[in-house]
């Protein structure tokens, strides 16, 4: 998975036709599910455990919300995998009287590739917010992640291979949570967000080569060449969840992404007769929409346990998507 790099889309549940009476509440919350995508044949499969200081309460609210809710102190471990890829997180809230909170994340990205080294990914996610009142929830973040990579090796035919490769990313969010409880149907979650990201990346390589010039003669050069880039994304969305029960949601989305790319390229070859450059400057710049549909269930089924399930319809310009999964959550 990335960071998408693993982003990540939304945690999908498995569906019923009755929800069990729940007025217990739970401080440990711990769920393993699966998610897939028709875009991917790799398949999530993830694990969570997550302890809430303050007792949550289940009851007399969707339970997808509880924990949204509770307004409580949170500390939570998970771990994900692909076929290629493994996700390390850890992460924390703490909400003060106040209802200010802070709250930070550390995780791992470990990804095993078919060609090159294996590399691993840290990111690390600081955040602080403010709940207005028992149904609204207002989060600013900041998240930033370094990757660095280095290949070196000699033969006795081509000579000296040498590339290093780096990335580092920065991005802002805010974000808005409101739910709005009706009365006839349990209630309405919005969510907004607005978010701004910038990368940076260098790569440089350097190595001996042999080609045939015009005279069909063998000739040795080395190669050098060397890019560097700047990516700056911007994201505004809204998406508007329906609790038609406390177990039965349906919902909608809309995305407005922007890239804005800027590169310069320098290459150079170097033979015994002639040295030859070239440098070049690139800009690119994209927008597209993003709308996604989608329905969820929470099966309450014991007092303990319950089962999840979700799909969600994505339609980018022309093309569309479809993501499923199934979880078992366990609340005590």
């Amino acid at each position: 998975m990335t960071r998408s790099k693993l982003s990540l889309a939304v945690m999908l549940y498995l569906a019923s036709s009755a929800a069990f009476a729940a007025d217990n509440t739970f401080n440990h919350e711990a769920e393993i599910g699966f998610l897939d995508t028709s875009e991917s044949s790799d398949g999530l499969i993830s694990a969570k455990y997550s302890y809430y200081f303050q007792g949550v309460k289940q009851n007399d609210a969707p339970y997808e919300l509880a924990t949204f809710l509770s307004q409580s102190s949170v500390i939570s471990a998970r771990y994900a995998m692909t076929e290629h890829q493994d996700l390390y997180e850890l992460s924390g809230e703490y909400v003060f009287d106040s209802k200010f909170f802070v709250g930070g994340a550390y995780s791992r990205l470990s990804t095993e590739r078919n060609w090159g080294p294996n590399t691993d990914l840290d990111t690390y996610e600081l955040k602080a917010g403010y709940y207005f009142n028992p149904h609204a929830k207002l989060t600013l973040s900041y998240q930033t992640n370094s990757d660095s990579d280095s290949e070196h090796r000699s033969n006795d035919v081509y000579g000296d291979y040498n590339r290093d490769s780096s990335e580092d990313y920065d991005g802002f969010a805010l974000e808005y949570q409101h739910y709005l409880p009706f009365e006839a149907t349990s209630g309405l979650m919005l969510t907004a967000i607005a978010s701004y990201s910038n990368t940076d990346s260098e790569y440089d390589s350097k190595y001996d080569t042999l080609f045939l010039d015009d005279n069909d003669e063998v000739v040795e050069a080395r190669i050098e060449a060397a890019n560097e880039g700047t990516t700056k994304e911007t994201n505004l969305g809204i998406d508007a969840d329906w609790y038609i029960t406390n177990s039965w949601s349906v919902g909608g989305g809309y995305q407005y992404r922007n890239y804005d790319h800027d590169s310069s390229y320098r290459f150079s070859q170097e033979t015994a007769d002639e040295i030859y450059e070239s440098n070049r400057d690139y800009s690119d710049s994209d927008s597209f929409s993003i709308y996604n549909l989608n329905t969820s269930y929470f099966w309450h089924f014991s007092k303990y346990i319950s089962a999840r399930a979700a799909i969600e319809q994505r339609f980018v310009d022309s093309e569309s998507d479809t993501t499923f999964g199934i979880a078992i959550n366990g609340r005590f």
